[in-house]
């Protein structure tokens, strides 16, 4: 990588990690559960960075999370970190106890180029730290979430088709969710949400459904 590609590509993730919310092991607060169905006998487990937190869903029941616990009627307990790396999140205290867990990290190993062997290692522990967590869970991994235009700069030395891989290899005990296909569902940037202005990176609400009934699917 030339300086100057080195140079832009660091501007570039500045840009997105303000989105996704940069400073992961400050002050980004846990989700709290939403309101619970009285009819709910299972819990349901998610563990992520700031897709998992919601953003940026219209609205907080529009978010992948809270749309899976009603579709399966079932008790939410979310950790969503934004701009948390795999690493992070396997360093903190992990919701527990769940009868479908779902892990969405990675995203931000892309943006922070997290090295190949750590990444590997680092997903790896996160996964058993979960499922020990939650024995005999149902468990879906999803793949990272980065839009095209993203990926294809071509200062990114490790491309996010690596960390992917990556996440497939490591799911060996449960389903993969890929999200490439759906990280059109974005933006536009500025539009209101409940955690602030939008932005064209995170998904929009059509995007958090979409992330919703694939987890869904996987979760049969």
């Amino acid at each position: 990588m030339t300086r100057r590609g080195a140079r832009l590509w660091s501007i570039a993730i500045a840009a997105l990690l303000t989105g996704c919310g940069g400073n992961a092991g400050g002050d980004a607060p846990r989700v709290s559960p939403s309101p619970q169905p009285r009819s709910a006998s299972t819990q349901l487990v998610v563990v992520g960075d700031s897709l998992a937190a919601g953003r940026f869903a219209d609205t907080q029941d529009q978010a992948f999370p809270q749309l899976v616990a009603a579709a399966t009627r079932s008790r939410l307990d979310v950790l969503g970190v934004p701009g948390a790396t795999t690493a992070q999140l396997a360093a903190g205290a992990l919701p527990s106890r769940g009868d479908d867990v779902v892990v969405e990290a990675g995203t931000n190993d892309f943006l922070f180029q997290t090295p190949r062997a750590r990444f590997a290692d680092d997903y790896r522990a996160l996964l058993a730290k979960v499922t020990a967590a939650s024995p005999g869970a149902k468990l879906v991994c999803l793949t990272t979430w980065v839009p095209k235009d993203v990926a294809s700069r071509p200062a990114a030395k490790i491309p996010v088709s690596f960390y992917d891989a990556t996440i497939r290899r490591a799911c060996t005990d449960g389903a993969v969710a890929n999200l490439s296909p759906l990280t059109d569902a974005r933006g536009p940037a500025g539009r209101p949400t409940f955690l602030g202005p939008g932005d064209d990176f995170h998904p929009n609400s059509s995007g958090h459904a979409a992330i919703a009934r694939l987890i869904e699917s996987r979760l049969r």
